[in-house]
């Protein structure tokens, strides 16, 4: 059973368990790199995704509420990346 968390935030099964808008496979840290990384405005995102206003909201507070665990997500997810780069270097190389 998915875990509501603001409004249109669940965590479950899909996507890992990651935080993500109900009904989609977009994870607050999809708005979040959007939003902080990109500098994409509320409405850029809401448009990009094709997501309620709302959605892109509940997302943002979901990150500013729980910064640590979406950036502990993405620390994850870089370090994999590195991780993979450093292992398979030669055979992407070759």
């Amino acid at each position: 059973m998915a875990k509501v968390l603001q409004s249109k935030i669940v965590k479950d099964k899909i996507m890992s368990g990651s935080p993500r808008i109900a009904g989609t496979r977009i994870r607050v840290r999809d708005v979040v790199e959007k939003h902080i990384v990109l500098g994409y405005s509320p409405e850029d995102i809401a448009e990009a995704f094709n997501l309620s206003l709302a959605a892109v909201y509940d997302a943002l507070s979901y990150y500013y509420e729980c910064t640590g665990e979406i950036q502990e997500e993405i620390k994850k997810d870089k370090e994999f990346v590195e991780k993979f780069r450093k292992d398979f270097k030669h055979e992407i190389l070759s």
